[in-house]
């Protein structure tokens, strides 16, 4: 009888270890296979997913702490260059033009620029209610695509189709009165060099099959 259980206790040992040493093994392969997946071709859906997700943690928060006065301070530029435009078209003497250029002397100055008015701050309202949405769905498509891979590609081709928009929008002769030129540059090079190649390359190499 002690040998039986003798030879139990030791088969038991022995199971203990086999299922330990499997538990490393597989343990171990996930931290390779994840290492693999960083260092192949999905460092094309990570790179600009994780690069959203910062920029969404930023601007968002920005957006709902700081409120309307934080954005307008991001446009000053642009507004006063509208602002100084528009004086120089309706005012014809020059009291009106010095008063226009005192206006546009500080763009950084919010409130020189025009009053918050309520209908500013409803418009504004109405983004953010836009932006809230934007904020809730896009971690959300975030942590469905990462968790399920067989995800990516669709998460990669909608996420190309919003840069398309984006590119349509810096592309459109109505940018100039919303974006600086340096600024509206900067985007397009940033789509075309950066986004594209990253989710609309992912996108295709997997949908395609060109990649495993």
């Amino acid at each position: 009888i002690l040998g039986v259980v003798y030879r139990i206790l030791i088969l038991g040992r022995l199971s203990q270890n086999t299922q330990s040493n499997i538990n490393k093994k597989s343990k171990n392969n996930n931290n390779t296979s994840i290492m693999g997946n960083l260092a192949s071709w999905e460092i094309l859906y990570w790179l600009p997913t994780c690069l959203d997700m910062s920029l969404l943690l930023f601007i968002y928060g920005s957006c709902n702490y700081e409120g309307v006065s934080w954005y307008l301070n991001t446009q000053a530029e642009v507004i006063a260059k509208q602002k100084d435009a528009n004086h120089k078209k309706k005012d014809s003497n020059d009291n009106d033009k010095k008063a226009s250029k005192e206006q546009s002397d500080d763009p950084t100055d919010v409130s020189k620029q025009f009053d918050l008015t309520p209908e500013v701050h409803a418009v504004w309202e109405l983004a953010m209610a836009a932006y809230n949405g934007y904020a809730c769905l896009f971690p959300l498509a975030v942590y469905w695509s990462a968790t399920n891979p067989e995800l990516r590609p669709s998460f990669c081709w909608a996420m190309t189709a919003l840069m398309v928009l984006k590119t349509y929008m810096l592309g459109n002769d109505s940018a100039d009165k919303k974006l600086s030129e340096s600024k509206r540059k900067e985007g397009l090079k940033t789509l075309f060099y950066f986004y594209f190649p990253t989710y609309g390359g992912y996108a295709i190499l997997k949908t395609f099959d060109l990649i495993e």
